[in-house]
């Protein structure tokens, strides 16, 4: 076993650039963008039909060719989709899904979109038949569903005790038709004489981790988010689970606790659920994830704080079984640490950490990231995971003994590594909660190779993803982040959803990037808000509208005529902003800023500009001689020079 390694800081300089089943149909809907031109009918650009985007939850794209360090700095948005203007509601959290030419997602009230990948247009929606949200991506593995777990939390009980009858709620999971959105089922489970819809009844059980199909099964993990923050009965009493369902008909095929099922026995073990989203390797039929915290923090047991090894093979009689475990770092309960100050997350995100609570430093070091699989240099399959104490750990698969950790940075209960982590081939990729920044580390022996900045304070819960040396993800200020994946340098940070898409609507996220299409997904979401995003990035953007199926309305005090427009955040960040076209010899053009600081626009030759304008005004653009038709002008501001576009001369 490797000692750990300390990560070494290095200052990066770099200017961010701005119950009834139904037929199955098999195919996407025709709504969906339509790939029939392409070879195989398949887009050269990949999809992403899962939250890791594979069965070893590599958040890794290898069809992505065409974006590269260039193109980078020059996304901007395609197109919008809000969930609001597409006739449902709530945001995004999860990862967005891309499969089969369209875009599926699920909201935080509990509504399911599918929409057209190409062009941001709604093909289906559908809310979910019993309440709830849903906190983490949809799944489309290819066999005509599209399966969802839902969280619908269990009511507390009085005094302790578990809930047993069909009136109580909790979470579950669904199916739905992927061409249509129909309902195909609803998770079944059968818990004495009674058959429950839900697959968890104890007061405060929760899921967020997404499903997982293998082989003609489902695998969701429990949580208990809300029972650890409630009565002293309830999260003493809860146990954590994982259930195994059959993809054709929802049925629990199988429920294993990870410690023991509640109150059997009565004894000092508690806690232990599963927060994350599996890594699967389909030779062994082994499935591997993450548990968290004891909820009784005196007692650490095996399976807590832990990655545990799951046998798949439905001809074992181990099938559905935890066969094998590996314990990260172990939580140090000192009960003096409980007088000191909790480190408060702006928005008190998931699991609502009650502000002021106190200590948290040393206790609740859950894998809450989903674990990566891979094959280091020798060929030995390997599993890699953060965890919340701010290291990541590899372990062989087989043994899950360890092989090398490195600490990435400063542990802590709702810090460390939470968001999920990515491989790319020869690297691991992922996030730290407190100062908010982005590391990278080798996957042969953990060696460091860069750290850089993500400058939103506290970068929770956001996972990475990395595609053709480019590594994304999203802050908690709304900002779609991107940097070279060999150097750190930053290459664009750039607002999720800006001007007239976002419509006044706060705009935060911990959601995920996917990279599918030669186009870059972000999702807007923090589980709290009335009207999420979907966006897709393109470079050099062209908004195309969205939102449901119709274009976006035009940013407020925005001119007549052609308009070129700064964006919210323009002057921290690289913001491209969409193309606009005048009319050669008749050139009429007007400037609007939606930013906090003042901007103009000037052409690089001098042949146009602008005043400067506040935010919210409009100022018209001076031409000083005619434009040649045809040809392309570029223009940036004078005061914050990474505000820039460009002008096509019609």
């Amino acid at each position: 076993m490797r000692p750990r390694r300390g990560l070494t800081l290095i200052a990066v300089l770099a200017t961010f650039a701005v119950f009834v089943a139904v037929p199955l149909q098999t195919r996407a809907a025709a709504a969906c963008a339509d790939d029939s031109k392409y070879p195989g009918g398949v887009h050269p650009g990949g999809d992403w039909r899962m939250y890791g985007h594979d069965q070893a939850n590599t958040r890794a794209q290898p069809a992505e060719h065409t974006i590269g360090q260039l193109q980078a700095t020059q996304l901007a948005p395609a197109w919008t989709f809000s969930s609001t203007q597409a006739g449902g509601s709530g945001d995004f959290t999860g990862t967005p899904t891309v499969a089969d030419g369209c875009v599926y997602v699920g909201s935080n009230d509990g509504w399911v979109f599918a929409i057209n990948a190409d062009t941001g247009a709604l093909v289906w929606k559908r809310q979910v038949p019993a309440g709830g949200s849903i906190n983490s991506s949809v799944t489309v593995p290819g066999d005509g569903r599209v399966y969802a777990a839902v969280s619908h939390a269990a009511s507390h009980s009085q005094g302790g005790g578990q809930c047993t009858g069909q009136k109580c709620l909790g979470p579950y999971v669904i199916a739905l038709d992927q061409a249509s959105g129909a309902l195909l089922w609803s998770s079944r489970w059968t818990l004495g004489s009674d058959v429950l819809n839900v697959i968890d009844t104890q007061p405060g059980s929760d899921v967020y981790g997404s499903p997982t199909v293998f082989d003609g099964v489902v695998f969701e993990g429990v949580s208990g988010g809300a029972a650890e923050l409630g009565d002293e009965s309830d999260r003493y009493a809860f146990q954590g689970s994982f259930v195994i369902l059959d993809a054709a008909t929802g049925d629990v095929i199988k429920k294993t606790w990870t410690i023991h099922p509640p109150h059997q026995p009565e004894d000092n073990y508690a806690g232990a659920g599963v927060w994350s989203t599996p890594a699967i390797d389909p030779t062994t039929k082994m499935l591997y994830v993450g548990t968290a915290n004891p909820f009784k923090p005196q007692a650490e047991h095996s399976n807590t704080n832990a990655v545990i090894k799951v046998d798949m093979d439905r001809s074992h009689a181990t099938f559905g079984e935890i066969v094998g475990h590996f314990n990260g770092t172990v939580d140090q309960y000192v009960p003096a640490m409980e007088k000191l100050p909790c480190i408060d997350i702006p928005g008190n995100p998931p699991p609502y950490y009650p502000q002021g609570l106190g200590s948290c430093m040393d206790q609740d070091y859950d894998f809450g990231s989903s674990p990566n699989l891979f094959t280091d240099a020798s060929g030995e399959k390997m599993v890699g995971a953060g965890q919340k104490s701010g290291v990541y750990f590899a372990f062989h698969a087989d043994s899950m003994k360890q092989a090398w950790s490195t600490i990435v940075g400063p542990p802590s209960s709702v810090g460390g590594i939470v968001g999920s982590t990515a491989f790319d081939g020869h690297s691991i990729y992922g996030p730290i909660t407190l100062g908010g920044y982005v590391w990278s580390i080798g996957a042969s022996n953990g060696a460091p190779r860069w750290v850089s900045p993500v400058a939103d304070g506290a970068h929770w819960g956001e996972p990475v993803s990395v595609a053709n040396g480019i590594a994304y993800t999203v802050d908690l200020k709304g900002f779609l982040d991107a940097y070279d994946s060999q150097t750190g340098v930053p290459l664009l940070h750039r607002p999720i959803a800006a001007g007239s898409a976002a419509a006044g609507n706060p705009v935060l996220s911990w959601g995920g990037v996917s990279i599918a299409r030669n186009t870059v997904y972000a999702a807007v979401g923090i589980t709290a808000l009335s009207n999420g995003f979907i966006v897709a990035f393109k470079p050099g953007g062209g908004e195309s509208g969205g939102g449901g199926g119709g274009g976006l309305p035009p940013p407020p005090n925005v001119g007549s005529g052609a308009t070129a427009v700064a964006g919210p955040g323009s002057y921290t960040t690289t913001y491209w902003t969409p193309i606009v076209v005048v009319q050669a010899g008749d050139e009429k053009l007007s400037f609007t800023n939606l930013d906090l600081q003042r901007h103009n626009i000037v052409d690089k030759s001098g042949l146009f500009d602008s005043d400067l304008a506040g935010l919210g005004q409009t100022v018209p653009v001076r031409f000083h001689t005619h434009l040649t038709r045809g040809k392309v002008y570029s223009f940036y501001c004078t005061l914050h020079p990474g505000m820039f576009g460009q002008l096509v001369a019609a």
